[in-house]
């Protein structure tokens, strides 16, 4: 079993903790408060028991694909002084820390707990001499801006996503 990790905040003990099968309900909150600007107008043209059928549908989806394509990562629930707040899925393929997946409760995004999160996983990136990898939806401004501020470089533009990367560049 894998151990929760601690990371250093100045507002709180934020720790990461191996996700458990009670988690379902919370990360199907967290999933559906993520979507809501790119889903908004599904659920106008379709209605709301329709939408909530298809979200939860797109969340079953989701969460067997991440545990079929990345079967090695690490699927962590965020919690701050022990409450629920978010989740993370880490893959560590050996040539990279490849982040696939991270949502914060709308309530406490832009607190620094993203940026606390990252920095954690780029110290370990650096200590492994490891590039940090993620995608990014494009119009996603807040996480790139977050990206942009922390290092990440855009290494490849899709339609619908921008995949970045961080690397431990010493200065001379």
């Amino acid at each position: 079993m894998e151990e929760a990790l601690d990371i250093p905040w100045s507002l709180g003990a934020l720790r990461l903790r191996p996700e458990r099968a009670e988690d379902r309900d919370f990360r199907l909150r967290l999933f559906l408060d993520s979507r809501l600007p790119e889903f908004a107008l599904l659920e106008r043209s379709v209605g709301a028991a329709t939408y909530q059928q298809v979200m939860r549908m797109q969340f079953e989806a989701q969460t067997v694909s991440y545990r079929t394509n990345f079967p090695r990562a690490r699927f962590d629930i965020i919690e701050l002084d022990g409450e629920a707040i978010g989740r993370i899925v880490v893959d560590r393929p050996g040539g990279m820390i490849h982040i696939v997946d991270q949502a914060v409760t709308p309530g406490l995004r832009n607190r620094g707990i993203g940026s606390a999160i990252m920095r954690a996983l780029m110290d370990e990136a650096a200590t492994c001499e490891l590039p940090v990898r993620l995608k990014v939806a494009s119009s996603n401004d807040p996480s790139m801006r977050l990206y942009l501020r922390l290092g990440f470089e855009p290494i490849e533009t899709a339609p619908l996503y921008l995949e970045m990367e961080w690397r431990n560049v010493e200065a001379p």
